[in-house]
């Protein structure tokens, strides 16, 4: 599920669907004159609203390459732990 949804001062990215009533919101945002990459869970409520939980981090966009390059360091790793996601992601 993807998005590019702008509200005030926070930009949605993409939406990433985690099953019933739970999501993990990628945004962009701006706090104290700062932007941040901001990844954070969010639930449904009852009347159908997504609301953020205090799950989650946001990160100074001064560091995005960094993050970016420990998660390339992160993927043959993850690919030892689940073999079968990277054979069918290589598939479709």
């Amino acid at each position: 599920m993807s998005a590019e949804k702008q509200v005030g001062d926070e930009r949605l990215i993409k939406t990433i669907d985690k099953g019933i009533g739970s999501r993990i919101h990628v945004r962009l945002s701006r706090f104290h004159d700062r932007d941040y990459l901001d990844i954070r869970n969010f639930y449904e409520t009852e009347d159908g609203d997504w609301k953020p939980t205090r799950k989650g981090i946001a990160i100074p966009v001064e560091l995005y390459r960094d993050l970016m390059s420990a998660l390339k360091e992160a993927e043959p790793l993850i690919n030892d732990l689940h073999p079968a996601s990277q054979a069918k992601r290589e598939e479709g």
